[in-house]
This record gives structure tokens, C-alpha cells and sequence, in this order.
């Protein structure tokens, strides 16, 4: 199989010659322009042959459509440092305007996605990074998603206004993607955690602009939904437009056979994420890796990390997932 085949079966619960695998972690200097990310994209993807590629670009990106200022990264493993929020109050909500995405951060980062696509062929599915439109209003805020939540009681007008606003710009922000080569998404949130929202909430704030968005990748052959955080609430999701589900295998969410129980769809999860992958040695990483790819037996499964793994991950530890993976045989095969 090549990797689009090798991914595309693992989607459908086919029998595959071994379970595909990719690893995604930041470079924090490796994210300002097009060409840097590209460069740094194509160099992973290379060294360490993952079967699908997450380019990492920098979180902050969709927000500074909105007026988000970052400062400079003075280190790979140096995190972004806000200059100034862009959402600082209910009354700021009204500065999310719908733009168009051929401009600002997300201009460049369709620069890097063709440039990237140009650079390994057609051979390997590339998925393009999303955020919910929640969780780019807690990045916005100085109170992070606390912040922003207590907005759906406090002006949840001029909330639903901004959300819908911005699900108009990232929704034609990945056509234009899907027009230089990427053919498939990465859709995360951060606030659709048990505790977080109420039902009544996740319907009028999250799930209908979730729909927009995965929707202008329907024809996508691999949509992948992030579910960020502890406590991941999965039944709300499991009726979405997504054909593989990520999120963190830790204590209190769901098993890998537990969410595919839920969703019926494929799992993306199965190795640790930061910060606890910098403090495994290789034999526990190996063993991880080893009980989640038992775990599945092969089928329905695309071994990934939990979320991004930490910037300052040695090579030694990435070569344990692709080893492990690697030497992987599923009983069912």
C-alpha cells in the first residue's frame, strides 16, 4: 500500500499492511512564514516517513485575522507570547467581521500548503489544521476559555454574531486550501468538555458552525475531529461530519475501543502527547504504542499522538512511535 491507500483503508475498517501513523509536534521558530513551515514540514515528514501530514502551524494564526498581536519566538521551544488580545470584553465581539481568507496569516498559510504539496508529490494525504471558532476566542482572550464561555450568558448575541462571522472566514479558508493540494482537515476544539457548556449551549454555540466547516471538507477523504482536554464529551460529537476522531486516551476519556464503540468511526490516538512523552524512556514509549496498536488489532486505527507532543521531543523518541508501528502485526491480518 502507499500511504493515501494505507490511510484511506485503515478509514474504512479494511485490513491494512500495517496501521499508518503520524506525529505532529512545533517548532515555535519554524512558523512565521510560509517558506520556514514548509521547510520544516517536508523535513519531518522525510525523516521520519509519517503516512499523512499535520503541518503545525502556529495556533495563534486565526486569530490574528481578528486583530491578535504576537510577539516574536525567540526559541523552538520558546511558546508564543501575546502582545495584545484581541477579545478582551463583550463589546470586542464586535470586531470579528467576516474577512476573506486570502489575506493576513491565512493567506500564508495556503502559501505553505501548496509549497508543501509541490514538495512531496501526490502520494500522501496533507490535513489542514482548523480551529473551532470557540477555541480561537479563547485564545483571544486574556481569560482563556473561562473567559469566553461565561460570554454565552453575557452577550451571547453578539457571541453567535462573532462565532458566525468567523465560520464563514474559515470555511472559505479551506476551500482555498483544498484548492492548492490539501485534501483533508484537522478540526479541533477545546470546549466541548463534560462541565464545560450545557446541550442547550453546545447546540447554539458550537455544533451548527462545526457542521459549516467540516462541510466545506465533505469531499476530503480523511476529516479528522480533535476533541482537546480531559472529560471529552464524545456523544455530542458523534454525529458530525468527520470520518476519524483524536483525542487524548488518558484516564477519565474514553478508550481507543470505547470512542469507537461511541462514534463508529476510526480512531486517531494511541500514543502520549505533551508533556508526559519528555519523560518516558524509549522502553515505556515502546510499550504504550505496543498496547494501543493491540488495543485495535489493526483495524479502524491511525496510531497519532494525544494532541501535539513537546517541541524539544528527541528524534530517538519519534523513531520508538514509527518503530513500533513499524513492527506492528495485527492478529486479524
Amino acid at each position: 500500500m502507499n500511504k493515501k491507500q494505507r490511510v484511506e483503508a485503515a478509514i474504512s475498517g479494511q485490513l491494512v499492511d500495517r496501521v499508518p501513523f503520524g506525529v505532529w509536534l512545533h517548532n515555535f521558530c519554524e512558523e512565521h512564514t510560509d517558506e520556514v513551515l514548509a521547510k520544516e514540514t517536508v523535513r519531518l515528514y522525510q525523516r521520519f516517513d509519517f503516512d499523512f501530514i499535520k503541518p503545525q502551524t502556529r495556533a495563534h494564526c486565526f486569530g490574528e485575522m481578528w486583530g491578535q498581536d504576537m510577539m516574536p519566538h525567540k526559541g523552538r521551544d520558546d511558546r508564543p507570547v501575546v502582545a495584545k488580545f484581541a477579545i478582551n470584553n463583550d463589546a470586542d465581539l464586535g470586531n470579528v467581521d467576516m474577512v476573506t481568507a486570502d489575506q493576513g496569516s491565512l493567506q500564508e498559510q495556503v502559501r505553505a500548503y501548496r509549497c508543501i504539496r509541490e514538495s512531496v508529490g501526490d502520494d500522501v494525504h496533507i490535513i489542514a489544521t482548523i480551529f473551532a471558532p470557540m477555541m480561537n476566542l479563547a485564545l483571544m482572550n486574556p481569560e482563556g476559555k473561562s473567559g469566553v464561555l461565561r460570554m454565552q450568558s453575557t452577550a451571547p448575541e453578539a457571541l453567535e454574531r462573532a462565532i458566525a462571522n468567523m465560520t464563514s472566514t474559515l470555511s472559505e479558508y479551506m476551500q482555498r486550501c483544498i484548492d492548492v493540494g490539501v485534501d483533508g482537515i484537522y478540526y479541533a476544539t477545546t470546549t466541548g468538555n463534560a462541565g464545560d457548556v450545557s446541550d442547550a449551549e453546545f447546540e447554539r454555540f458550537q455544533k451548527p458552525f462545526d457542521d459549516q466547516i467540516l462541510v466545506a471538507a465533505r469531499h476530503c477523504p480523511m476529516k479528522v475531529l480533535h476533541m482537546c482536554g480531559p472529560a471529552v464529551h464524545a456523544p455530542w460529537f458523534k454525529d458530525h461530519e468527520a470520518n476519524v476522531f483524536s483525542w487524548a486516551t488518558t484516564p477519565g476519556n474514553p478508550t481507543l475501543t470505547e470512542m469507537h464503540k461511541i462514534t463508529g468511526r476510526t480512531v486517531m490516538s494511541g500514543a502520549p502527547a505533551k508533556p508526559v512523552i519528555a519523560t518516558m524512556q524509549p522502553f515505556e514509549l515502546a510499550a504504550h504504542v505496543q498496547r494501543a496498536l493491540e488495543e485495535m488489532d489493526g483495524r479502524f486505527h491511525i496510531l497519532g499522538p494525544d494532541c501535539s507532543i513537546n517541541s524539544n521531543t528527541s528524534p530517538e523518541l519519534m523513531d520508538v512511535i514509527a518503530d513500533t508501528v513499524k513492527r506492528f502485526q495485527a492478529v486479524a491480518a
